[in-house]
């Protein structure tokens, strides 16, 4: 075993990397590579930004990114002041779990065999991150764990067979669903993550246009476009998403009224906070904690 970066490295002279670690190799900021990233977080609590989507993520989630894919984990423990620490909570201590693989030292001959279809696929669904769950997510965790221990001459076919599990069980999104968004540059990694990193640190206050768009140097119309084209969807759906998620946190771990929620995450009325809340999760504030209470 070596010791990089935070990083216990699991496998020697490999062409996959499978590592442990109690920090992220990315630091709170958006980052792609060419290496596929399976990540499964035995504990920790964070956001995790991919494409159009950003969610919550707590222990046992296991996600699946695509290669050349940007994104970004804001982990609690990663040095930046989480909101819901004002409520009390001690931040869940980050344990990981990750195997980086490019898929092209396989060879592109081996890529585009016919039994290898699914395969394919699943390199590009990948590229928006795929959560696993269920079945797919039991399968996939036992074999990572059988990959920390077995011989070399084991490994390669059976990170091979844990990528197929996963091919043949996810539900795979059809591709070109983005085509309009354009491909992040260098500029824009750096771009995304202040303005993220802005959102999270500052959601619960009311953010106006002039003050995220001046985070990136850009008058408000520029901003809204550039946001839009990078991301496929207005800064506002972003920041409603981003609130939302933060309530539904607190309606699963908190015994807060549901009007003290819906000002410490950013909603300066109840109206507003109710229809946001059942567009996004279908339910009711009330319903959704109920449901998970039981």
């Amino acid at each position: 075993m070596e010791n990089y970066f935070g990083q216990t490295i699991l496998t020697k002279n490999s062409m996959f990397t499978l590592a442990t670690a109690d920090v992220y190799h990315a630091a709170n900021s958006f980052h792609s590579h060419r290496e596929l990233e399976l990540i499964y977080i035995y504990s920790g609590e964070g956001t995790f930004s991919i494409g159009q989507s950003s969610k919550r993520i707590s222990s046992g989630t296991i996600i699946l990114i695509g290669a050349n894919a940007p994104h970004m984990f804001k982990f609690e423990t990663n040095r930046y002041y989480d909101y819901a620490m004002k409520h009390g909570r001690t931040p869940v201590p980050l344990k990981l779990l990750t195997l980086h693989f490019d898929p092209n030292k396989l060879g592109q001959d081996f890529l585009n065999l016919p039994e290898n279809n699914l395969l394919s696929k699943l390199l590009t669904a990948s590229k928006v991150g795929l959560q696993l769950e269920g079945r797919t997510k039991t399968r996939a965790i036992r074999k990572l764990k059988k990959l920390e221990s077995c011989e070399s001459y084991e490994q390669l076919p059976l990170l091979l067979l844990l990528i197929n599990e996963i091919s043949a069980s996810q539900d795979i999104p059809q591709s070109g669903e983005n085509e309009d968004i354009k491909p992040f540059k260098k500029i824009d990694e750096t771009r995304l993550s202040r303005i993220y990193l802005y959102t999270m640190d500052n959601f619960y206050k009311d953010i106006k246009l002039s003050d995220i768009a001046g985070i990136v140097y850009m008058v408000p119309n520029a901003f809204c476009h550039y946001f839009k084209s990078r991301t496929g969807r207005s800064y506002f759906d972003f920041l409603i998403e981003v609130r939302i998620e933060h309530a539904c946190k607190l309606l699963r771990d908190g015994n807060e009224s549901v009007s003290a929620i819906c000002t410490s995450s950013g909603f300066n009325n109840l109206s507003n906070f109710n229809r946001y809340f059942k567009q996004q999760t279908g339910k009711s504030p009330i319903a959704y904690r109920q449901e998970h209470r039981q």
